[in-house]
């Protein structure tokens, strides 16, 4: 043990007095504080946007493949994939799935009201699970059953809108070719997912339905949809995808599709930025202004120390350990409070939202464990750091006068 910490040591120790004083006790809440704060930031940030990604993805996919000439929605023209096409995309190590898909744009209409709606037609054997877990009555509809053809999955704000309930008849009225067609339905199942515009228009069909009535062969739809593992490889997974494709077909990114959402998302990492630059801020300078006051109070013991012939340095690196030893102890203690924070919430959803402001129900928090660290270590170099800024105010200090310091 060098001579340093070990006079820090016994400083910290010495009758318990360093951290009964008010300032410390006030450092030790305030740091404490602050890294709570910064860790829970950080969490709800990333399960804000994670969770948000998912439902999202969910729904729509994280890529679509697209006519060159057609905008998403606008299915008039049909689309097919080669085989080599296909065996190509799912080459593509971050590829998920590869799913076709229908659109037609329709209106439910019922004795009392009717809605506009969007028909998304799925193949038989298409993912469910997303449909699964936001399902609220019913069942999913299964299309590798001729009598489930006309059975459907309708939204809870379509229900409520339209009075209608599973099990219930519907029809739909289609305008093609200058004349209207219509196609009755049956609610197989009602899902809610809290993404307001998808949930108000989408309708879940069987893609045979759409094929029929636009008179397409079977290996003709309005795209494709492509699952991806990895969000981050968004933009590359696009690009190889689109390389594979021949001229007359496009990609589209969930990126491209939803703009705004997604530029919301970005604005939030603006804001909890903010949010780590004041509170650590707040940390630096509460640990700086320990140190100071501490160098205050024990002025003399400094000078004593001087006088004995310990070097400037060294009295520095003392009450540095002094003050790094507060600062760690305050930072455990905010850790334990932000972790249990957000345990509380992720397990009793504890604080609500307004599902159709922000999509959730409640405020997700993201256990990291590698973010954590991250937060802990950076506040801890920068804090070391910026403590050697006040501790410069002991080469200052006299021994002569300060052992007559009282």
């Amino acid at each position: 043990m060098n001579f340093e910490f070990f006079v820090a040591e016994r400083l910290l120790k010495q009758e318990g007095r360093i951290f009964s004083r008010p300032i410390v006790k006030i450092a030790t809440v305030s740091i404490a504080l602050s890294i709570a704060v910064m860790l829970v930031s950080v969490g709800v940030l990333e399960g804000f946007k994670n969770q948000i990604k998912e439902k999202i993805t969910g729904f729509t996919s994280h890529i679509h493949l697209l006519p060159y000439t057609i905008n998403y929605g606008d299915a008039a023209i049909p689309f097919t994939l080669s085989p080599n096409e296909k065996k190509d995309i799912l080459s593509i190590e971050n590829v998920k799935r590869l799913e076709p898909y229908t659109l037609m744009a329709g209106s439910i209409k019922t004795e009392k009201d009717f809605h506009g709606v969007l028909l998304k037609g799925v193949a038989p054997n298409f993912d469910s699970e997303f449909f699964r877990q936001h399902l609220l009555e019913g069942e999913i509809p299964d299309y590798k059953k001729n009598d489930s053809r006309q059975d459907v999955l309708i939204s809870k704000n379509i229900a409520d809108k339209m009075l209608l309930k599973t099990g219930d008849k519907l029809r739909v009225y289609f305008f093609i070719e200058g004349n209207y067609r219509v196609r009755p339905f049956r609610v197989a199942g009602i899902y809610q997912t809290g993404l307001g515009d998808y949930d108000d228009q989408f309708v879940i069909c069987n893609a045979s339905v759409i094929q029929q009535l636009n008179k397409w062969q079977e290996s003709q739809y309005s795209g494709y949809e492509v699952k991806l593992k990895d969000f981050s490889k968004l933009q590359s997974s696009a690009q190889s995808i689109y390389h594979m494709l021949s001229q007359d077909k496009t990609v589209a990114t969930i990126e491209d599709m939803e703009p705004n959402l997604f530029a919301w998302l970005d604005l939030l990492d603006s804001n909890v930025i903010i949010i780590l630059i004041l509170m650590t801020l707040v940390t630096i300078i509460t640990a700086c202004s320990t140190l100071l006051t501490m160098t205050f109070e024990q002025t003399q013991h400094i000078g004593i120390l001087k006088s004995l012939g310990a070097s400037t340095s060294s009295i520095i690196k003392i009450y540095m350990y002094k003050t790094v030893n507060i600062t760690i102890k305050a930072m455990l203690l905010g850790n334990a409070l932000a972790l249990g924070i957000m345990y509380l919430q992720n397990r009793f959803r504890l604080i609500g939202l307004d599902q159709e402001s922000y999509y959730l129900d409640s405020v997700p928090i993201e256990m990291d464990p590698w973010r954590i660290i991250t937060v802990n270590v950076a506040s801890m170099i920068i804090c070391s750091l910026a403590l050697l800024i006040p501790a410069r105010s002991i080469s200052r200090i006299s021994p002569i006068q300060s052992i007559k310091f009282d």
